[in-house]
């Protein structure tokens, strides 16, 4: 798609207002935003203190929390990124994008997918700090270490 001009822009804005509508109610965008942000101020907000047990008995643990923590920091910089994407009106639209609304599907879409990618890594790292707890609560399997 080519850079539109201004009227071009206008009319083609109007489209991807409701494209944009359509998403953010389909994913339930909003909601897992929040989510997610209310997740990473509960795990940030956990006390060093509080987690000194599972820190000493087990260094994986420590490094997947951190890791954990690290990775959705950056989901919820890439969904509040794409919110305020979603909130501009369409002159901060038209400017910040040159006119070009196939850049702005581009950064919609790469976002998306990075956070997507983040979300899977998360998980995965998420599982690993709770087997290392599971690993550190198991009467058996601290008399074996």
């Amino acid at each position: 798609m080519p850079v539109l001009s201004s009227e071009q822009f206008t009319q083609e804005y109007k489209k991807f207002q409701v494209k944009i509508h359509q998403f953010v109610v389909a994913q339930n965008f909003a909601a897992k935003t929040a989510q997610y942000v209310d997740l990473f101020n509960q795990m940030s907000s956990v006390a060093p203190d509080d987690m000194k047990e599972y820190i000493q008995k087990s260094p994986e643990f420590l490094a997947a929390r951190n890791q954990s923590l690290e990775l959705m920091e950056r989901i919820v910089a890439l969904h509040q990124g794409l919110e305020a994407l979603f909130k501009m009106d369409e002159a901060t639209l038209a400017k910040t994008y040159g006119f070009d609304l196939a850049k702005v599907d581009e950064k919609i879409a790469s976002d998306i997918k990075s956070a997507a990618i983040l979300l899977h890594q998360f998980n995965i790292v998420s599982e690993r700090g709770r087997k290392a707890i599971e690993r550190t609560d198991n009467p058996f399997f601290s008399q074996t270490h």
